[in-house]
């Protein structure tokens, strides 16, 4: 079986033009919204195997940093 790795994909760093910067984290699932936290370790396993992508919930930007998904 093979996993979606997010390796390779576009590895553009941006920045989140919100005050203050990354007010809340949001990915898309199966039409679905999974709210994130910011995680110092990196990404979930999880949210490595999906293939997620963060962006933020005020400007839409893709969050650059490791995060997982919110309790």
């Amino acid at each position: 079986m093979f996993f979606k790795w997010p390796f390779g994909r576009g590895n553009k760093i941006t920045t989140c033009a919100c005050v203050p910067e990354w007010p809340g984290l949001v990915a898309e699932q199966a039409g679905h919204h999974v709210t994130g936290v910011p995680s110092p370790e990196g990404s979930s396993p999880m949210v490595m195997m999906l293939g997620l992508v963060a962006h933020c919930t005020g400007c839409g930007a893709r969050y650059p940093h490791g995060w997982r998904v919110a309790d």
